[in-house]
């Protein structure tokens, strides 16, 4: 038993939930059409729509803070030195970098190498060099590379994938990571609302960790029938079992240890592709990989596995979000790529091979994409035509599934708000008002064609300023447009204020004529 007491503290603030903007004209065929001129000299109609606001906080279940408690008084260590521990790490982890790749490691260290070189008064001459046999060269190279690993470290250029070989150091983790982890992937399930019908059975947390996504996945869906969690360290599974023990009175154990009824712990994942899940969530896994080809790799096994949605949220920064970026363009065009000689041999044993089929497949003057669209319309109805992967098409935050306009440079981010847990009775420095903020990328991906003007417009920044808001949108066929509503545009502006960054847009965007001839009509 621990000799101090362990006081788990939450700072709860009560933020006043907007409600859903009602119009006064009580026909529901009735529209608002009001016309503004975008940045690109065309104009749109607006059509508003009702709005469901989100909720701003994402606090964990009380289940999962007296799981979290009983698990970290078992450990050795004080539970202000596990807290001491988890601040830390913490900050190790916020200002952690996405794992480069070895080309620009390679190059960041040939041009640091060029520089230090290029600043030495001298070099030994080669009279020293026979002299000394070759040791003096050796021990300025020595040098020379101690002095690059120490500018390379210094500029975050130290990746190393995160390990947990203890009990201490999962508790630790825990204390840091549970409630912002827990928030992330509350927030991404938010996006589910769209699509309210849609109740999976199965799950998979891949990279569980401490078990947050676990909580997220419960509360969204209590009705889940099994829950898979894969994660390679040994010792925050174990930590995350005990957390996610059932507390039993005496005399009610029913031989479930859990707080889930089937609830399954593993290391790997199920060799067997036989085994799918309806929603299998990445959460922080793709920067835990240093090599982009063994990411791909796991994104195509975890696609591989799932029955439809795959969600892979990273942190903040453009590189994370530039890895996700590689995943869901791998994704995309794995989808559309034929099989063509799995489709041909096929067809030909079903006596359905056509001239017009044959010629699609050996015109090289077609991208794979165009070959991919008029092979579904050459093939006979009823016919799949096969692909490398399964078609994916992102269901969120991006409303098409063209290139990022945002490029490589920048990340499309979001931030979610929680009440953080601390086990040292303290306030964090980070608060404010009780609670803390994180930011994170994502992205869920469906497996599933693209259905045709199914997609929703996405706020990257919403500027209130006095009397009308001026909101980035991203579109899906026009890029990134600019739209401001002022005061006279009544509903549409009320709803717009209410909106955040990262929300989708409220009112229904249609082009009505343009100059450039480019534009598509959709």
């Amino acid at each position: 038993m621990l000799q101090n007491r362990l006081f788990f503290r939450q700072f709860c603030v009560n933020f006043a939930t907007s409600s859903a903007v009602k119009p006064e004209n009580p026909n529901p065929n009735s529209t608002n059409l009001v016309f503004l001129e975008s940045v690109k000299n065309s104009i749109h109609k607006f059509r508003i729509f009702k709005a469901v606001n989100s909720r701003k906080e994402f606090n964990l279940p009380q289940k999962a803070i007296d799981g979290l408690r009983n698990a970290v008084v078992t450990c050795d260590r004080p539970a202000k030195q596990l807290q001491n521990e988890a601040d830390q790490l913490a900050n190790k982890l916020e200002q952690r970098r996405f794992p480069e790749s070895p080309e620009k490691l390679k190059k960041v260290r040939d041009e640091v190498k060029k520089k230090l070189k290029s600043g030495k008064k001298g070099e030994i001459s080669d009279f020293d060099k026979e002299a000394f046999g070759g040791k003096v060269q050796e021990a300025q190279n020595y040098e020379l590379r101690n002095e690059v690993d120490r500018i390379m470290k210094k500029a975050n250029f130290n990746w190393k994938p995160l390990e947990i070989t203890s009990k201490e150091a999962a508790a630790a983790y825990s204390l840091a990571r549970l409630a912002p982890n827990y928030a992330e992937i509350a927030r991404v399930l938010e996006e589910f609302n769209r699509i309210p019908d849609f109740k999976p059975e199965t799950v998979l947390d891949y990279g569980s960790g401490s078990g947050a996504g676990f909580w997220a996945t419960t509360s969204r869906w209590p009705d889940l029938k099994e829950i898979t969690m894969v994660d390679l360290s040994d010792a925050i599974m174990k930590f995350s079992m005990d957390s996610l023990r059932k507390e039993t009175d005496a005399g009610s154990d029913d031989g479930r240890p859990f707080v889930h009824n089937n609830i399954n712990f593993r290391r790997h994942l199920i060799p067997s592709l036989n085994t799918t899940y309806d929603v299998i969530i990445a959460h922080r896994m793709l920067c835990e990989i240093g090599s982009s080809e063994t990411r791909l790799q796991m994104i195509e096994s975890l696609w591989k596995r799932t029955n439809r949605f795959l969600i892979l949220i990273e942190s903040s920064r453009s590189e994370a979000f530039g890895g996700i970026l590689e995943a869901r363009d791998f994704l995309l065009t794995q989808g559309t790529l034929v099989d063509y000689r799995r489709l041909l041999k096929t067809l030909e044993e079903k006596v359905m091979l056509s001239p017009k089929v044959v010629r699609i497949v050996e015109d090289y003057n077609l991208s794979d994409y165009e070959k991919f669209v008029l092979l579904n319309e050459a093939v006979p109805p009823g016919e799949v035509v096969p692909t490398i992967l399964p078609t994916a098409t992102v269901m969120a935050p991006c409303p098409h599934d063209l290139g990022c306009p945002l490029g490589v440079h920048k990340a499309c981010t979001f931030s979610s708000r929680y009440q953080p847990i601390r086990a040292d009775g303290r306030r964090s420095e980070k608060e404010a008002d009780g609670t803390e903020e994180t930011k994170f990328t994502f992205m869920i991906l469906e497996k599933a064609p693209r259905k045709i003007n199914a997609h929703t417009e996405r706020i990257l920044k919403n500027r209130k300023l006095g009397g009308h808001v001026t909101c980035d949108v991203c579109t899906a066929f026009r890029g990134i447009q600019r739209v401001t509503l002022s005061k006279k545009h009544g509903e549409m502006y009320t709803a717009m204020r209410t909106r955040r960054d990262g929300d989708v847009l409220p009112i229904n965007l249609r082009t009505v004529t343009s100059s450039g001839i480019f534009d598509v009509d959709n």
